[in-house]
């Protein structure tokens, strides 16, 4: 690769390269958008994963609900406590829930410990995402400032050809 430089802000030819025969200000704003461009992929990758939490915590609290509403310890509702461990164990499994004691029948008590726990779940994803925000913001404040440098070395080459233009 050569590089030869005609002034200040223009050099005449980087061989073999995209940039090939660029103003410095077109390299520099280039490069600032392909940065800028990976800072909007990392913020739609974290907001991708963002979803994934909340739809988890939404499906968690879904479940806990059901749940809560069996915790009388009735012989009555034996049945219903075993049924809805029952409707739940692959999707609670697929969250993440250890579900390997919900094959038998369990008491009130053993109902609400789970429930405790599916509710702890739940609230750290939430958590979890509050977190995910911070980092999301800080992708989206990374993207504007390449976004607006890049903006800013266009506007300075044009004033250079602008200028150029005049002489």
């Amino acid at each position: 690769m050569t590089i030869a430089v005609g002034s200040t802000s223009n050099v005449n030819a980087i061989k073999g390269t995209e940039f090939e025969g660029m103003s410095i200000q077109m390299m520099a704003a280039m490069v600032m958008l392909e940065v800028g461009a990976t800072k909007k992929k990392e913020a739609e990758n974290k907001i991708a994963e963002m979803k994934g939490q909340n739809d988890r915590a939404k499906a968690l609290n879904r479940m806990n609900g059901e749940l809560g509403g069996i915790t009388k310890d009735e012989d009555k509702d034996k049945a219903a406590r075993m049924a809805i461990l029952i409707k739940y164990m692959n999707e609670a499994k697929g969250l993440g829930v250890d579900v390997s004691g919900w094959s038998s029948p369990k008491s009130a008590e053993q109902i609400r410990a789970i429930s405790s726990t599916i509710q702890h779940m739940a609230e750290n994803c939430n958590s979890d995402n509050q977190t995910q925000m911070v980092k999301l913001q800080d992708f989206m404040g990374q993207y504007n400032s390449f976004v607006s440098g890049a903006s800013d070395q266009i506007k300075n080459a044009n004033q250079i050809l602008q200028g150029l233009a005049k002489n």
